[in-house]
């Protein structure tokens, strides 16, 4: 994203004081140190198509030793050992996890089966539920079950942090702390992260309440008291709140800006001032021309995102 100059850091002399930051602009103080403001009192991708069972040709059942004589002789777990998972390819390294194949039909055309019935799409598979697994050949109840933990725990450790209560003062801090949540969501799901006078994630706030409304394909209905309820709940000095676009672009909606303008009044209303609204799209595409995989850019790899601070789409200045 290459966002405009926001409107924000335009600041009059009389907002120049001191303060906490947000993306490197001044932002109101929290109520503890404010004077109370006598006037704000009233105020998809498409379903997913079932490989069958193949019936098995002349050269099925050949054995992945056979299979394997075109690469470098070595199975995928030699290759793995002596090259690294980035050198595997999205079958090998989904033949690994399924660890035998079927009658007639080694690991590797059947982890092949698996990842055409996606047309290779790695994310599309990740936020398959066990019962369509279980529809593909060579896939059943267990598999399908080991499948959806394995991706299960992809996402947590793209969520884990090693500060149990993180900063998160700029778009990117924010988009790197909810990539894990958000990323693999088929539907729109809107996030709010209440924060304290540091910019820190409020210590009370549990995180499975962080997702506040589950929509559909293209839409995430979200009112301004399920936003601040739980802001209010931990006592939050400031909110932060963020949703994802399925279709993978960030470009906000007319009611992704009709909903902010809401939100800013709410918390100008609530004296817990709305800081930004995110809108996260399509991962980064880390796949190297050989068709390997850039591991060691996973963990910093963001997102498309759209801040609507940071580009000046409305106005967040009282």
């Amino acid at each position: 994203m290459d966002p405009r100059p926001s409107s924000s850091d335009r600041r009059s002399p009389a907002s120049r004081r001191s303060g906490t930051a947000y993306d490197g602009t001044l932002v109101p103080p929290p109520l503890s140190v404010r004077a109370p403001d006598p006037d704000a009192a009233g105020a998809a991708s498409g379903p997913m198509r079932a490989v069958p069972r193949t019936a098995a040709g002349p050269d099925d059942g050949r054995g992945l030793k056979a299979a394997f004589r075109d690469r470098e002789h070595m199975l995928p777990r030699e290759r793995l050992d002596r090259l690294g998972p980035s050198a595997l390819s999205d079958e090998e390294l989904l033949a690994l996890f399924l660890r035998t194949g079927m009658h007639g039909r080694n690991v590797l055309q059947v982890a092949g089966d698996v990842l055409r019935a996606y047309d290779g799409n790695l994310r599309r598979l990740s936020q398959e539920s066990a019962a369509e697994l279980e529809r593909i050949g060579g896939i059943g109840r267990v598999r399908a079950l080991e499948l959806t933990a394995i991706f299960e725990f992809a996402r947590r450790v793209m969520m884990f942090s090693q500060e149990v209560q993180p900063v998160l003062a700029k778009p990117e801090e924010i988009v790197r702390f909810l990539r894990g949540f958000i990323l693999q969501e088929p539907t729109e799901n809107f996030y709010v992260l209440p924060l304290d006078k540091k910019l820190r994630l409020c210590s009370r706030v549990q995180r499975q309440n962080l997702r506040v409304s589950k929509g559909t394909a293209d839409a995430s209905l979200v009112h301004p008291r399920d936003v601040f309820r739980e802001a209010v709940r931990v006592d939050a000095s400031y909110v932060v709140v963020a949703h994802n676009h399925p279709s993978g672009d960030p470009t906000p909606s007319p009611q992704d800006k009709r909903i902010t303008a809401d939100l800013i009044a709410a918390g100008r209303v609530l004296r817990i001032p709305l800081l930004d609204h995110l809108v996260l799209g399509d991962p980064p595409d880390l796949r190297m021309p050989d068709g390997s995989v850039d591991t060691t850019a996973v963990f910093d790899a963001l997102p498309r995102f759209v801040s609507f601070r940071r580009s000046g789409l409305v106005s967040f200045d009282p």
